[in-house]
């Protein structure tokens, strides 16, 4: 009888979780960060190929311990990120300049504008109220912060609790999401 009830109650949640699961992909996370770190893993797609991001350690650079992030893209090319947070602010190590530059800071607000660290790119907070439907989900209330750079301008959406969900070109043409499916194609 108790292995009855037993199979019955694993029987009845377990589909409760995975909703659960799947739902947290496209939903909102209240009191959470824009940029949160303890993501382990997540499969983005941009243009025709993907990649994989995930934690693969800590690295100390000049007193100052980033966790790094490999991205493993489809065609077997990694390449390396190192972010930090310090009182609300998110840094990215860039190896070019030996130096950081900020991703986001949590005081920003909408038109703060700043420039990375070599100086070849500027970044907006255009809002905090922005949408962008992806083919798994229609996201709202995200942050958007518009990158301008040599040659193209790109929009990037992160939403609270998850961090980075997609990217928009000029014309406003969807070119990079994060994907709920992973199995490599």
């Amino acid at each position: 009888m108790k292995l009855t009830i037993t199979f019955l109650t694993l029987i009845f949640c377990l589909p409760l979780y995975s909703q659960t699961d799947g739902q947290s992909f496209c939903s909102e996370f209240k009191n959470e960060d824009y940029f949160p770190l303890t993501i382990e893993k997540k499969k983005i797609l941009w243009l025709d190929s993907y990649y994989f991001e995930e934690i693969v350690g800590t690295k100390k650079i000049k007193d100052k311990e980033y966790i790094e992030y490999a991205q493993i893209w489809k065609d077997g090319n990694t390449e390396s990120l190192l972010l930090r947070e310090e009182n609300g602010v998110i840094y990215q190590f860039e190896k070019c300049c030996d130096s950081e530059t900020i991703r986001f800071d949590s005081k920003y607000r909408k038109g703060k504008s700043w420039q990375s660290a070599d100086k070849k790119s500027k970044y907006t907070i255009e809002s905090f109220k922005g949408k962008l439907k992806t083919p798994y989900c229609d996201y709202k209330d995200l942050l958007v912060i518009k990158g301008e750079f040599t040659n193209v301008t790109y929009m990037f959406y992160y939403k609270k609790g998850y961090g980075y969900i997609g990217t928009t070109d000029d014309e406003n043409n969807l070119i990079s999401c994060v994907s709920p499916e992973w199995n490599k194609k």
